[in-house]
């Protein structure tokens, strides 16, 4: 389900917040399930954007090669945007 206006919402939100609050304003959203999930992703993209083979992204994440899959997708057909903010 996409909804575009509850992402705008979150996005101008988020724009918002000042660095030094960023961390607790992530802990008041999201619970802690969905940081480690959402961690893990942009931990899976950092590396297959540094070259890392799926499956060496998913044993070193401990998570599955079917994940590492989802996130090269992103990567390969999504909009582009978080290539740039990832290290």
């Amino acid at each position: 389900m996409y909804f575009p206006e509850s992402l705008q919402l979150i996005a101008d939100t988020l724009w918002r917040v000042p660095e030094e609050d960023a961390t607790a304003v992530l802990e008041d959203l999201f619970t802690p399930s969905e940081i480690v999930e959402l961690g893990e992703r942009i931990a899976l993209l950092q590396q297959l954007k540094q070259g890392k083979t799926q499956r060496d992204v998913a044993e070193d994440l401990g998570i599955s090669v079917t994940t590492v899959s989802r996130g090269a997708r992103v990567l390969k057909y999504g909009k582009g945007a978080i290539r740039q903010y990832i290290e």
